[in-house]
């Protein structure tokens, strides 16, 4: 390379500038442009021969470009780089003009450099739209946050469901504090009630709780707010933290809140308003700050109208109202618990027991009075108590023991359209097919419709085949 001469350095040199990918092009201290080679003129759209000694600020001002980062270049007098569209090749360009100064720092010449980055901007839109989409799914995995919802017996195929399982998550997303829970014995309140504090910015602090109708009221009043040394007969001499305390930065939970004496309601409607405790015994309050939670079976309007609770105390604790419907409500949700709970106890009691059609079919038309809870007391007494495989036979005559039999219509609201109604009929044959059937195609031969009908339906409807 040494021994080549100026004339085989240049040609090298312009078979470089004319072969390259880039566009490159040339232009003066004036923003003349000198020289540009063929990828240029393929990424502008234009001819050499249209450009060659006009200035770039003409270009933009014809409209050919949007930009100049040669016009930058002169004005900053350092490296710029810009994205510039040019209409007549519709190309999206990432352009770098480049200063090169002579002896006395003045620029001599601007080199740019274009490379077409419309692929690069189609990806990039194709990303943006990947993540869109991406945090759509997140969100409604958040939403239903399924596995560990059934781990928790906490299953949300009917609608009814997920809707209260979109409050709670909405509401432990900002940390709301007094949410009253509604709900027959067995649904599952105190589950919802954790569920709320493990999906809030408390969850690593303290969840407590409390039954409100386990304790007379001098009790229940000494564990909630605590008392000092010497408060009362048979008190600690070291006094007691109250549980208001314990629950600091965390959730409190009151259960059976519908129970909870007059005087206690008091003191706990103060407690709500004032965010202070006083001790028994104390004479300083203390503040509190932890999130409360209450839940009830009962019709707090009712007792509130026979003197039995706090119309004021309602008020302040039903902030936000959850409702969880009781599982007669929503046999949607059946296949799912049946399934979660086999799979618990089968594995706790080493067993390998299986419900057919049969015992599926009963269970749709049981009333459960019980609920959930009643649901999973049903299933593990038989896998604990049955020696069969098959729990059909078993839990039929449990079931017919326990309550008498009666066919039960799917519910409907008052207001439900024809689609409402045939989703509801697909949805209990889908659950059916589920099963009965031990494949997809089993399942398209007992619905009488194709298998890829089948697999599209199960999947619209949160159901899949039960493993046997």
């Amino acid at each position: 390379m040494n021994d080549e001469s100026p004339q085989e350095t240049l040609a090298y040199l312009q078979a470089i500038f004319d072969r390259s990918a880039d566009g490159l092009m040339i232009c003066d201290s004036k923003g003349v442009i000198l020289k540009l080679n063929k990828a240029a003129e393929i990424l502008n759209g234009v001819k050499a021969s249209e450009v060659l000694g006009k200035d770039v600020r003409t270009l933009v001002k014809e409209g050919q470009i949007d930009r100049s980062a040669t016009q930058e270049v002169l004005e900053t007098k350092r490296q710029v780089s810009v994205i510039q569209t040019t209409p007549r090749s519709e190309y999206t360009l990432l352009v770098t003009g480049t200063p090169v100064f002579d002896d006395r720092h003045h620029i001599a010449f601007v080199v740019v450099n274009e490379r077409d980055i419309s692929l690069i901007e189609g990806m990039r839109k194709e990303l943006a739209f990947a993540r869109q989409e991406s945090e759509k799914i997140k969100d409604t995995l958040t939403e239903l946050t399924l596995l560990e919802l059934k781990q928790n017996h906490i299953v949300a195929q009917s609608e009814s469901m997920k809707q209260t399982l979109r409050l709670a998550l909405k509401l432990s997303s900002i940390n709301a504090s007094n949410i009253l829970i509604q709900g027959e014995s067995g649904t599952g309140k105190g589950l919802l009630a954790k569920f709320i504090h493990q999906h809030s910015a408390g969850n690593k602090k303290p969840f407590i709780q409390i039954n409100c109708a386990a304790l007379p009221e001098n009790l229940l009043e000494a564990e909630l707010f605590g008392y000092t040394k010497g408060a009362f007969t048979g008190a600690s001499e070291n006094g007691k933290i109250g549980l208001f305390e314990l629950a600091c930065g965390g959730t409190l939970f009151l259960d059976e809140i519908g129970e909870m004496p007059l005087g206690v309601q008091a003191k706990l409607l103060k407690c709500l308003d004032d965010h202070e405790i006083m001790p028994i015994g104390g004479t300083s309050p203390k503040t509190i700050d932890c999130s409360i939670i209450a839940a009830t079976n009962r019709d707090l309007d009712t007792r509130t109208v026979n003197k039995k609770f706090r119309l004021d105390l309602l008020h302040r604790l039903n902030t936000f109202l959850l409702s969880i419907p009781p599982l007669r409500n929503r046999p949607e949700d059946i296949l799912e618990l049946v399934r979660i709970t086999l799979k618990k106890y089968n594995r706790q009691y080493n067993r390998r027991a299986r419900i057919g059609y049969k015992a599926f079919e009963r269970l749709q038309t049981y009333d459960f009075p019980g609920n959930v809870r009643e649901l999973v007391n049903i299933i593990k007494q038989a896998i604990v108590m049955c020696d069969r495989q098959s729990l059909d036979d078993y839990l039929v005559k449990a079931l017919n023991r326990t309550r008498p039999f009666k066919t039960k219509a799917l519910p409907q609201k008052e207001d439900a359209t024809l689609a409402d109604k045939i989703w509801t009929v697909e949805n209990q044959m889908l659950m059916q097919a589920a099963i009965k059937c031990r494949t997809t195609r089993e399942a398209a031969r007992f619905l009488g419709i194709s298998q890829p009908s089948v697999v599209r339906k199960f999947k619209s409807h949160g159901i899949a085949i039960t493993k046997r």
